[in-house]
């Protein structure tokens, strides 16, 4: 119990911004600390990040590209003896986001840009196992999630001062969205099981949301002005994770 009381401590002070989340993770921590058995453990792996731009983030390039990032999380999960299913609540540090490769019409330039935005995931959601194989046990998931955005990188294509690219004034910083996936996990005592999952991650709300912009400076062609379109961006992330977790559990004795 004290444990658990002073993790709670240091997530709210490490996390203040996202002090919602932290605060339902404790209580479901705390709860489970002192009521029964449950697994818990940490998790991690990539990502590939894709992004919906509405009208588009055009210009000089061949379409928008997936991205690359990383992600991991601290969990706690339901212990069922019977093992005919489980919930799980999970708070994790992810990367959203997408990429974009320029290609000037003559050739002569050439260049990736990624643009990323850093959130902190909160999830609550179902488990449900299938025994078909003696080694490994796949099961499947799915999740409804709260994020919060702590930050992005759009701050670097600032330097060619041009509203052409995405502006962190438009970042919005609360989103939420499901997961649904699956994966599969063995066994290596009682107490500790490894597992791999893949999971879909669609946003429901929009992560950036830009009004149509007119007379920008264009980036490419020096004193030429264009009109920015409307610009709505929602994520589409699928993560791939490997993870380990381990029981804790109560024996009742009369």
């Amino acid at each position: 119990m004290k444990i658990s009381f002073y993790l709670c401590v240091f997530l709210i002070t490490m996390f203040n911004n996202i002090r919602f989340f932290t605060i339902i993770a404790c209580l479901l921590l705390t709860f489970s600390s002192i009521s029964q058995s449950f697994w818990f453990g940490v998790k991690g792996g990539g990502a590939l990040m894709s992004q919906t731009w509405g009208s588009g983030f055009s210009g000089n390039s061949n379409g928008r590209d997936v991205g690359f990032g990383y992600n991991g999380d601290l969990f706690i999960e339901s212990f069922d003896p019977e093992q005919k299913g489980s919930l799980y609540a999970s708070l994790g540090y992810h990367l959203r986001g997408s990429a974009i490769q320029f290609i000037s019409f003559n050739g002569d330039f050439n260049d990736r840009q990624t643009f990323e935005f850093r959130n902190a995931v909160f999830e609550v959601g179902a488990k449900k196992p299938f025994f078909l194989d003696k080694d490994f046990d796949p099961y499947f998931t799915i999740g409804l999630r709260g994020e919060y955005t702590l930050g992005t990188n759009l701050d670097d294509y600032q330097i060619f001062n041009s509203l052409y690219y995405p502006d962190n004034a438009f970042v919005q910083k609360w989103l939420y969205g499901f997961s649904f996936g699956g994966g599969f996990e063995r066994t290596s005592s009682e107490f500790i099981k490894y597992f791999m999952d893949l999971s879909v991650q669609p946003d429901l709300r929009y992560s950036y949301i830009q009004p149509r912009i007119p007379n920008v400076s264009n980036p490419f062609v020096p004193n030429e002005t264009i009109t920015v379109p409307e610009r709505l961006v929602r994520n589409v992330t699928i993560e791939l994770k490997f993870g380990v977790r381990f029981l804790r559990k109560v024996i009742y004795e009369d």
